[in-house]
């Protein structure tokens, strides 16, 4: 792989200094997880998700319920009195059927599912990086070429001013070659335009100031043992579906957290409560007090009911989910097939896009020595030099094509 440095700027003032980024498809990566908002974002989803991890809180330690309160009340022909009313009651969960524990092992699939949401997020918006990256190359290619055309196309005017002058020719030459530069003037300001905004769409990705420009580190061209790279490791792009999966073990875990509804539920508690006369018609108030410890032992059948349906529901969801894995699974491979035959494709094309431009060149150059013996006229020139600039372009674009697949093929594979 040969390297060159292509400045690529977007359009601002004269005079203003422009920042200077330099990125390369090696280092995209890197780039995109430390600045991207996205992976940020992903990031602290696997961190919140760990936060609500671990049921020994939520099973042994205690419920406390807390009340005050100041009453002014009257009773039948009694005076009006004030007297305040309190109490405490302390909760202890000795056994809730197991359904802590399966909560917990909710969540921990969910800090594993986010984990493969976060890896899916990296490898999305590396593709988007690549992508761009490769556009932008190609945008430059084709201003380079852009510029030599019109060089090219200039010297094709001066020589038919020049035949203009010595009467051999007439003032009609030099319009093709002025209406044509007219042409490639406009399409080279449409090239600086869509290079600026695909500038600005990096920026956006990689988290970086919009008058931010870059230096493309890598040159466009093509890998020829493009094939090794293309090889799976085991494991590597399992994160493409193992969401889906994980998703499927936790409907599981849900379906059997909701048949535990069915299963009773003892817990120990003790109270203490000072009523007022309102609530006990004693004058003392420690008559009116109350102390309780015992264990309770509970089972609601309407809602063991409703957990029934929940659970059917939440196994049909794990199937559904599974199913959806299997054929992410699947994808992959058929992905990485069509992929590696377009690879192929346009590998052979790039050759043959060679041997064109090898014979555009010649038609050219056998075209204007025959314009100068005077067996060809002026378009006659101009249609070999369109026909050399559209081999050109066209090899540049197959180039763009190649590593835009190869770009696909990496990220199916997960690198």
């Amino acid at each position: 792989m040969k390297y060159y440095v292509v400045f690529v700027i977007a359009l601002f003032s004269v005079g203003t200094a422009v920042a200077q980024t330099a990125i390369s498809p090696e280092n995209l990566e890197s780039l995109l997880k430390e600045k991207n908002t996205r992976v940020s974002a992903a990031k602290l989803n696997v961190e919140a998700a760990e936060s609500r991890t671990g049921y020994l809180g939520r099973s042994f330690i205690p419920s406390v319920d807390l009340y005050a309160s100041q009453e002014s009340f009257k009773m039948g022909q009694a005076e009006q009195k004030n007297q305040p009313t309190y109490g405490a009651e302390v909760r202890l969960n000795l056994f809730n059927g197991g359904a802590d524990r399966l909560e917990n092992d909710v969540r921990h699939l969910e800090v594993s599912k986010r984990g493969f949401q976060s890896q899916k997020t990296v490898a999305e918006e590396l593709l988007k990086a690549r992508n761009l990256y490769w556009q932008m190359s190609f945008l430059t290619k084709k201003k380079e070429l852009l510029g030599k055309t019109l060089d090219l196309n200039s010297s094709n005017l001066q020589g038919a001013l020049k035949r203009i002058r010595s009467g051999v020719a007439t003032d009609s030459d030099r319009f093709e070659f002025e209406m044509k530069d007219v042409d490639l003037r406009r399409e080279l300001k449409q090239t600086d335009l869509e290079l600026q905004n695909l500038s600005q769409e990096m920026n956006l990705i990689l988290n970086l100031p919009p008058d931010n420009g870059y230096k493309l580190t890598q040159e466009l061209g093509h890998e020829h043992e493009f094939i090794k790279e293309l090889k799976p490791q085991e494991g590597q792009n399992s994160f493409w579906y193992l969401e889906q999966q994980t998703e499927a073990e936790q409907k599981t875990l849900s379906a059997q957290q909701s048949g535990r509804s069915l299963w009773p539920k003892l817990e120990a508690f003790a109270g203490y409560n000072q009523y007022n006369e309102r609530e006990k018609e004693y004058p003392e108030s420690s008559d009116r007090t109350e102390s309780v410890v015992g264990l309770r032992l509970r089972l609601n059948l309407a809602d063991g009911f409703t957990a029934l349906q929940d659970s059917s529901s939440y196994k049909k969801q794990a199937l559904a989910e599974q199913r959806l894995a299997e054929f992410q699974k699947n994808s992959l491979s058929v992905a990485l097939e069509n992929e590696t035959r377009r690879l192929h494709f346009l590998h052979d094309q790039v050759h043959e896009a060679e041997e064109n431009i090898n014979r555009a060149e010649r038609y050219y150059k056998l075209t204007q020595s025959e314009y100068a013996r005077g067996v060809k006229n002026s378009p006659d020139v101009l249609g070999a030099a369109e026909k050399l600039y559209e081999r050109r372009h066209k090899y540049f674009e197959i180039l763009r094509d190649f590593q835009l697949s190869r770009s696909q093929a990496l990220a199916v594979l997960g690198k």
